[in-house]
C-alpha cells in the first residue's frame, strides 16, 4: 500500500515536471518568435526610412534645379525683351538718318541753285542763267546716279511694258510698229528696279 502511494506520488511529480517544462518551452518559443519578428521587421522599416530619405533628397534637388531653370528663363526673357527694344530703336534711327549721306551730297546742288537765283535777280543775261541751271542739273544727276538712280532709255527703243507706259499711239511711216517715238516724261530705275516708267508715245 505504501509502495503504491509512493509510485502515484512519483507519477504526479513527473506530470508536474512535464507541465512546467512544456510551459517554459512555450514561453521560450514565444519569446524567440517575438525576437525573430522584431529582428525581421527592423531591416524593412530601416529600408523604408532610407528610401523616403532618398526620395526627399531627390525632390529637394529637383526643386532647386527647377528654381534655377525658372530664374534662367526669366533672365533670358528680359534679355530678349531688351534686345527687341534696342533693335527697334536702332531700326528707327537708321530709317530716320538713312538719307543723310544723300542729303549732304545734295547741299552743294542747293547752293548752286541759290547762287543762280541771286544772279538771275541782278542780271539780265538769260544765256548765263541757262548755263548755270544746266550745270546744276548735271551735278544733281551725277549725285543721284552715284546713289543707284538710272534713266530709262526709251526714245527709239522697242516698246517694253516693263519700262514704258504708253500715253499715245500714233501712226508713223518713219518708225517700225511699237517703237517709242517720243518721251513725254522720263522714267527711272533705282538699283535696277523700276521706280517710275517712262511715259511715251508709241508708233503703230
Amino acid at each position: 500500500m505504501q509502495e503504491k502511494e509512493q509510485h502515484e506520488k512519483q507519477n504526479q511529480e513527473n506530470i508536474e515536471d512535464i507541465i512546467v517544462n512544456d510551459t517554459n518551452g512555450n514561453e521560450t518559443t514565444n519569446k524567440d518568435s517575438n525576437d525573430n519578428d522584431s529582428s525581421e521587421k527592423t531591416p524593412t522599416e530601416k529600408g523604408e526610412v532610407d528610401e523616403i530619405t532618398v526620395l526627399r533628397n531627390q525632390l529637394a534637388k529637383q526643386q532647386e534645379e527647377s528654381k534655377k531653370n525658372y530664374d534662367l528663363y526669366l533672365r533670358a526673357l528680359a534679355e530678349l525683351d531688351n534686345f527687341k527694344k534696342r533693335a527697334a530703336r536702332e531700326k528707327e534711327e537708321y530709317t530716320k538718318y538713312a538719307s543723310q549721306s544723300l542729303i549732304k551730297r545734295l547741299l552743294p546742288v542747293i547752293d548752286d541753285l541759290e547762287r543762280a537765283l541771286v544772279q538771275f535777280s541782278t542780271s539780265k543775261e538769260i544765256e548765263a542763267l541757262g548755263k548755270g541751271v544746266e550745270m546744276v542739273t548735271r551735278s544733281l544727276k551725277e549725285v543721284l546716279k552715284s546713289e543707284g538712280l538710272e534713266e530709262v532709255e526709251a526714245l527709239g527703243k522697242p516698246f517694253d511694258p516693263e519700262f514704258h507706259q504708253p500715253l499715245m499711239v500714233e501712226e508713223s511711216d518713219e518708225h517700225p510698229e511699237n517703237t517709242v517715238i517720243e518721251v513725254l516724261q522720263k522714267g527711272y530705275t533705282f538699283h535696277g528696279r523700276v521706280i517710275r516708267p517712262s511715259l511715251v508715245k508709241v508708233s503703230k
